[in-house]
């Protein structure tokens, strides 16, 4: 009898150690999978110059995000290279595709609260949602502050809000608060955060130094 539970239990052990070899085989087959479908996508976003191009990496991140569910990173990408589409694009495709740019961040923030960078680009959509009809959507001028001011908070070292928020008050006229004069300690304040910031891997946000270096130069 002895002998029996002692062979059960040794097929079970074997059992439960090649069950775990296939999940540890499985979980990095995915993984490795998903990090060439995010270098594809980041190598179009570097790579993209019109808003087709923009729109066309947009498209893949989307693909990436239906396929891995619980990363908040391909909704990120997603919603940030239909934002560039949108401004770069023409005038009747711009709310929507900052609409869909809305949807994709709340999603990726559904799947990484907190996150500095979420909000940034947040903050970002938002000011342009205004842009499209100040007069009537000044509440986005709002929200786009206090999501910038929160991305701010989240992570004081990330220069994308403090880029994203001097770019805002630069393209703001003189008469509300805006202009170079006052959208260029912002700009400075990035320039420095960009000299020291690392991103955290090589699929992690980081873009914008050389927007802040053109933005930086026109002040001067």
């Amino acid at each position: 009898m002895n002998q029996i539970i002692k062979k059960n239990m040794k097929l079970i052990q074997l059992n439960t150690i090649v069950l775990l070899l296939f999940v540890s085989f499985t979980s990095f087959a995915q993984s490795e999978k998903y990090q060439l479908a995010m270098g594809k996508g980041l190598q179009l976003l570097q790579s993209a110059k019109s808003p087709d191009e923009f729109a066309a990496a947009a498209n893949h991140f989307e693909r990436i995000a239906r396929a891995e569910n619980t990363q908040w990173m391909p909704s990120y990408y997603a919603s940030y290279c239909n934002l560039i589409a949108g401004i770069t694009g023409k005038k009747e495709n711009m709310d929507p595709l900052l609409d869909k740019a809305l949807d994709q961040i709340a999603k990726a923030d559904s799947l990484s609260a907190g996150n500095s960078e979420i909000y940034t680009v947040r903050g970002y959509i938002e000011f342009m949602k205004m842009s499209i009809d100040p007069m009537n959507r000044m509440s986005f001028m709002k929200s786009a502050a206090a999501s910038l001011d929160k991305a701010i908070a989240l992570n004081p070292e990330n220069p994308r809000p403090y880029l994203v928020k001097g770019q805002n008050i630069f393209y703001t006229p003189a008469a509300f608060g805006g202009g170079k004069e006052a959208a260029k300690p912002l700009l400075e304040k990035a320039a420095t955060k960009f000299s020291t910031f690392k991103p955290d891997s090589s699929m992690a946000p980081n873009w914008g130094k050389e927007r802040n270096n053109e933005l930086l130069a026109q002040c001067k």
